[in-house]
């Protein structure tokens, strides 16, 4: 019972890093490159939130995204490069297709999850034959 709540824990505990990972690789596989506006900061928490809005190419809806940072951003009406997905732009990230990097949240999913699932099964295994 033990080895299924390690490994409920490890598998729970990692689902934000799962999608963070998953989201960041979809956007090197398969996103557009492009232009963002910043249109309003903010300070929460001694962090900066800087909302952006995507520039798209076709004209289309008013998409935005933020980010959080800890040092401080640019003016205003800065124009920056991002990778958005054609999907779904407000789904987006500062920088170019080569600057994104995910190995840490590969790593930590990759780890978590190789233990976690194993853990589960191993322990279900368990319970089921020699609990009667």
């Amino acid at each position: 019972m033990v080895l299924v709540m390690v490994g409920l824990a490890a598998v729970v505990f990692t689902l934000g890093n799962l999608v963070e990972f998953l989201r960041m690789r979809a956007l090197e596989r398969r996103g557009i490159e492009g232009e963002a506006v910043s249109v309003v900061q903010d300070w929460m928490n001694h962090k900066y939130r800087v909302h952006y809005r995507v520039c798209l190419p076709e004209g289309g809806r008013d998409e935005r995204f933020y980010e959080v940072g800890v040092e401080e951003p640019e003016p205003l009406g800065t124009v920056f490069p991002v990778v958005y997905d054609r999907k779904k732009p407000s789904r987006a990230k500062l920088g170019t297709r080569q600057n994104i990097d995910f190995a840490t949240e590969g790593l930590i999913v990759k780890l978590a999850w190789g233990i976690g699932v194993p853990a589960i099964a191993l322990g279900s295994l368990l319970i089921r034959f020699f609990d009667s």
